[in-house]
């Protein structure tokens, strides 16, 4: 009986990349196929001419036998394959995969690149295609009870090793990064002309245009590595995630602990208070980091929408939970700011709000392309940046600005940090001179 079981190994091995290695896996049982990769491959053939600069090479087997023997012998029924996902079920028939002459065989002749492992040492095909090509290793022999030690299967692109649907994701990092950096220079620029002046909501602002910058030009070195060496440098991809989320968790305090009125009536909060706020920002970012490892693999996994819909809600949940108690906070400290007659500082917390809430609403946009992405899976490849990469940024760069705007730097922005209240009518009545004066021989503290 032969039987055909899709899976994929690199949920198993962790590979991520243009080069699957083989590394230890078990050899399908005798009359099997199984699957473990799903290559996007961007090929620039037309008709039935065929690009030489889109191939796939495997190299380096090596089958180790249960009894500790390496190599295949005689054994000839072992062949490793790329099958076009769009056509698989038209080429592969799920009880008849096998050949009388013990090799993998097909409905339709299709020009599918199979590599014998026990007839070549390496081989290389040529794709004149673009599709999904699914890596498959099909046993037709008698024998079962092997390992692949070893082996590599490369794809390579006209534009190199990264795969075809992430070509356009480098693209946008590229431009982003110039825009995050020109975001980060003008915010730096503003506040060094008037850095003795600052509060900390303003150096804040500074931290997040600089994580954000950091975060656009580390995801744009690690796809360009990606693409020169075919493999997802780790160390890269840390420093994106670490940089994704030191700007989430610093924003996301920023605004929770403002909106609780620290340095504007009050010098700080209480360790108790920051401590919680703490716990909730570090439960936001865990369920969002777990879930961009995922969702940033769907494409590749073929991963279950209905999973993927099931990991996206905890952190919406607390998301939203996090905006409805920021709101309620900052309508008390309106009211606070409007009884102590403090209008300067009022109407900034009502453009917050304003902010605040136009942000939410661009984010609901963007989950909602990126839940019919889930849903439908049906996104072209030169727009599958614009989910899980344009969508949240973009929101985050236009937050980020309006805080800048309504924030920016100036000879006058200590008046908005924390110190002894001065009303308006005492205003008026000593003087604007004289209250600048007692308000500068008052220690501030920091909004935060």
């Amino acid at each position: 009986m032969q039987r055909l079981f899709v899976f994929f190994g690199c949920m198993v091995t962790g590979v991520v990349a243009q080069i699957f290695e083989f590394t230890n896996i078990p050899i399908p049982n005798n009359l099997t196929l199984h699957s473990y990769y799903l290559f996007h491959v961007y090929a620039t053939a037309v008709g039935p001419l065929v690009n030489p600069s889109a191939s796939v090479t495997f190299k380096n087997f090596e089958i180790r036998w249960s009894d500790g023997k390496v190599g295949m012998g005689e054994y000839k029924s072992l062949q490793v394959s790329l099958i076009p996902w769009s056509k698989f079920h038209n080429l592969v028939e799920g009880t008849r995969f096998c050949s009388g002459e013990r090799t993998l065989t097909f409905k339709e002749e299709a020009g599918v690149p199979i590599f014998n492992v026990g007839k070549e040492q390496d081989a290389t095909f040529p794709i004149t295609a673009t599709d999904e090509y699914l890596l498959s290793v099909t046993n037709c022999g008698d024998r079962s009870g092997a390992t692949i030690a070893k082996g590599e299967v490369i794809v390579k692109h006209p534009h190199g090793y990264l795969p075809g649907h992430k070509i356009w994701t480098l693209q946008w990092w590229g431009w982003f990064t110039w825009i995050n950096a020109f975001i980060c220079i003008m915010w730096v620029i503003a506040a060094a002309r008037h850095y003795k002046a600052l509060v900390r909501v303003q150096k804040v602002i500074a931290a997040c245009a600089l994580s954000a910058g950091l975060e656009a030009a580390a995801a744009y070195v690690q796809y360009k590595e990606w693409n020169r060496t075919g493999t997802e440098s780790k160390i890269f991809m840390m420093s994106t995630l670490f940089f994704y989320s030191f700007k989430y968790f610093i924003t996301l305090r920023m605004l929770m602990e403002t909106a609780a009125g620290a340095g504007v009536t009050m010098a700080k909060l209480e360790t108790r208070v920051k401590f919680k706020m703490d716990v909730v920002c570090f439960a936001f970012l865990l369920s969002q980091w777990i879930w961009k490892m995922i969702i940033s693999h769907k494409y590749i996994m073929l991963i279950d929408p209905t999973f993927l819909l099931v990991i996206t809600v905890p952190g919406t949940l607390l998301c939203f939970l996090i905006f409805m108690w920021v709101q309620r906070k900052f309508h008390e400290m309106s009211s606070q700011l409007q009884e102590k007659k403090l209008s300067e500082a009022l109407t900034l917390f009502i453009n917050m709000r304003i902010v605040l809430v136009g942000t939410v609403l661009l984010a609901t946009v963007a989950l909602s392309i990126q839940l019919a992405d889930i849903v439908l899976s049906a996104t072209p490849w030169n727009l599958q940046w614009v989910p899980y990469d344009a969508s949240p940024h973009s929101v985050y760069t236009l937050f980020l600005l309006a805080l800048m705007i309504l924030w920016w730097p100036n000879a006058e922005s200590w008046k908005l940090g924390y110190s002894e209240p001065v009303s308006q009518e005492e205003k008026e009545t000593l003087g604007d001179d004289k209250v600048q004066a007692e308000q500068v021989g008052i220690a501030q503290t920091d909004v935060l």
